[in-house]
């Protein structure tokens, strides 16, 4: 039911961005942040970058809001996009940065979630897709179906 209710608000959302109120932005930002945060995350694998790719996902409905199908999928489209920016991201970053040239001092003095790390240790395993599926059912909550259109 609250997968329903979510691609209601944000369907209606993105029309009235599209029509030009901007004010809508924020109500897609309530109901999909955490969601795309999650995906973002365990795509990238970094906190920071996953807040860039939320800040990208937004933008990029800002920017293609008057192409989406008004009725369609709202929560599958803003994953796939919040997906795409995420991919462009780990490319982006295996061009530019050589795990040697990174410093024990840049890394954040948090003590690790052991749950987490071995829930990233199962994950990594897996192929690209193979984990890109695998978050979208697991932290998205998506069926099937919408994953394959994403994918």
């Amino acid at each position: 039911m609250r997968d329903k209710q979510i691609n209601k608000a944000c369907d209606r959302a993105i029309a009235e961005l599209a029509n030009g109120n901007t004010k809508a932005l924020s109500k897609i930002y309530d109901c999909m942040a955490r969601m795309i945060f999650s995906v973002a995350y365990a795509i990238t694998g970094n906190y920071q970058d996953a807040e860039n790719v939320l800040q990208d996902t937004m933008i990029e409905i800002m920017k293609y809001a008057h192409a989406y199908q008004s009725g369609s999928n709202a929560k599958a489209w803003i994953l796939a996009i919040a997906r795409h920016c995420s991919i462009d991201i780990v490319r982006k970053r295996k061009q530019s940065v050589s795990i040697d040239n990174l410093k024990t001092t840049d890394l954040p003095e948090t003590r690790p979630d052991l749950s987490r790390l071995e829930v990233l240790d199962m994950l990594s395993v897996l192929g690209s897709e193979e984990k890109q599926c695998l978050i979208l059912r697991l932290y998205a909550k998506m069926p099937h179906k919408e994953i394959a259109k994403i994918m």
